[in-house]
Formats: C-alpha cells, structure tokens, sequence
C-alpha cells in the first residue's frame, strides 16, 4: 500500500511531500490520521541531536487516527475505533521484557524517527498491540500530547512509588512539565514548580502548583530536604547537586531527559546522612499506556494547545524550535 506522507530528508530540513510502500500484516491496522502532535522530541529527530535518526524522516511520535483496515488476526480493535498511537511501534513479544510487560525495553522494538515512519502522514500502519482505543471523553487535540509525552510523565511518577500526600516538584515545565504537575495534583500530592521564567507563574498556579524561580540559585537553598520525589524534564544543563539536596534523605529524583553534555555529580549526596535514588524513566509499557489514559479521562487531564492545519506543517515545525509557545503544538488533518 502507498503512504502518502511529509519527511524531513536532511538533518535540519524542511517537511517535503513523501510516500511509501507498506503492508498490512495480519496483527496490524491502518489507522487514518487525524491529529499529529508536533513536539521537542520531534525537532531533536530533525536536527539528529541524538545521532540515531534515520533519513528521510517522517515525524510525529503523538498520533491520533480512526482504523480503516484491520489485519485477519486482529482481536481487539474494529473498523471505525479512534486509536492513539505513540513512539513505540512493536516489540518482539517473545523476550523476558516483553513477558514481564515491559515491552518499552524490547532489544527489537521499532520506535518512530530511528526504525519507522511517524505521524506527519495520510495514514499510518501499526502492530494492533500497539494502537489503543481512546476512552470517549478524550478530545483529540487536547489530548494528544498524552501519547508520548504524557505516558512518559507518568511511567516516572509510578515508578516513585509515593506515598500519599508526598511533598513533589517537577523541574522543567514544558509540555512534558505541565502533564506531570496536572498527574502529581490529580493523585493528591503537594506540587511545587521549578522554572526560570516567570511568565509560566501563573500558568504553573492555574495547573495546580506552587512557582518556584529557578532562574537564582541562591533561591533553591531555601527547600533543602523539602521534597519526597523531584522529576527532572530538563533538557537543558542543570546544576544536578542542588537538586538532590532539595530532596529529603530518601528522596528520589526522576529523570525523563537529559541535556545534550554530562552532568556531575557529587555522589556524597546520594549516602551522606541519607539513601537518596536517581532513577531514569523511558517512555512506558502498553499497561501504563492503558492505566494513564483512563486516569486523564477520569481526571479531565488535557494539554493547552495550538491546532494548525497539516498544510502549515513546516510553520508549526519552526513554532516548537524557537520555544517561545506556552502551549503545544498539534497539526490537524482536514481532509
């Protein structure tokens, strides 16, 4: 089957008209495209931040469709289904991680920009496994952002195992930042914000959180050993230690990003008078998926959003990259 579809085919370019040939295996669908999310982690697949994107690259890790062919194996999803579909494509089913349900670790899973295709297409063809029913209160738009970067947030805040009413805070209130306050509220806990630009205040109170300016160091000082769990969506350099000391004794500090250079880190942080964890979090399992995706739509979490049409593609694409939108960016397919 053609794709009709939009890649980027050189580091740094623009979205180009584009297509490719594809089959219908027996456990996938294909999924007509209506919303595509554009996000940060798209604009790093463009400018290969990484190193690993594959050229010509089709974008978009947050998808939302309806399914129009299902393959003769598929059990769970029917013709008309409105699905979503985030970065993960497959996984090999067969491994001790996918057996423990942790597919997200799977040595042969496909992931968008690095083994397949994304969502800035006509249609897109999935493992069935891996396109799942939305419940019916989800807006599309609104709620696209859920797919990635919302599971993500949320793979992070789970594994933390909290207590209830934890003393939390999430540094870094992008569209990954503004997900994790609106999760860590809805769950019961005490949220504090940590960013450096005060035009976010009060998005960040409307959200649910209390603003904390990261912008003066000597500020931070003041909530030494305050918090029960920091989550880190940071994509920028951070003074690491500072962190950690805003942690109390057994506190955990969540990493869902990274800046492009190391970090150090004093490890006398993590055992002097204490038993401090920093723990990474990669996007999550199909269960988390499912389990996220019911709580948002029992809790009404949503993003803020920007919709543009397919056609201003390359506009939105240049929007993301100057950073300088509270909301995000989602491409909506008219035809």
């Amino acid at each position: 089957m053609r794709i009709e579809a939009y890649s980027i085919k050189e580091q740094g370019g623009k979205a180009e008209p584009f297509f490719y040939e594809r089959k219908i295996s027996s456990r996938e669908v294909l999924v007509k495209i209506t919303h595509c999310g554009i996000a940060t982690g798209d604009i790093q697949g463009i400018n290969n931040d990484w190193g690993d994107t594959k050229f010509p690259l089709v974008p978009g890790h947050e998808i939302i469709g309806v399914i129009e062919k299902v393959g003769s194996a598929v059990k769970d999803l029917k013709i008309g289904n409105r699905v979503g579909v985030g970065y993960q494509q497959e996984a090999c089913f067969e491994c001790p991680f996918c057996k423990e349900g942790n597919e997200q670790f799977c040595a042969r899973q496909k992931v968008i920009a690095v083994d397949c295709y994304g969502g800035l297409a006509e249609h897109i063809i999935v493992d069935e496994r891996f396109a799942f029913k939305l419940p019916r209160k989800i807006d599309a738009a609104k709620s696209i952002p859920l797919l990635s970067s919302g599971l993500t947030v949320y793979s992070a805040i789970v594994r933390a195992k909290l207590k209830k009413n934890s003393a939390v805070a999430v540094a870094g209130i992008g569209g990954l930042g503004q997900l994790a306050i609106r999760f860590l509220h809805k769950m019961g806990h005490s949220v504090s914000a940590f960013s450096h630009s005060p035009e976010k205040k009060d998005m960040i109170i409307q959200l649910g959180a209390t603003y904390i300016d990261s912008s003066n160091l000597n500020n931070l000082t003041d909530h030494d050993k305050e918090f029960d769990f920091i989550l880190s969506t940071l994509n920028v350099e951070f003074n690491l230690d500072l962190y950690l000391k805003m942690l109390k004794p057994q506190g955990k500090l969540g990493l869902v990003a990274q800046p492009l250079n190391k970090l150090s880190l004093n490890a006398g942080l993590l055992y002097d008078y204490a038993q401090r964890t920093i723990f990474g979090s990669y996007t999550g399992s199909r269960k988390n998926m499912k389990i996220m995706l019911a709580f948002s739509a029992k809790n009404a979490i949503e993003s803020k959003v920007d919709v543009l049409p397919f056609a201003e593609m390359n506009k939105a694409i240049e929007i993301v990259k100057a950073g300088k939108t509270l909301k995000r960016i989602v491409l909506e397919n008219q035809k």
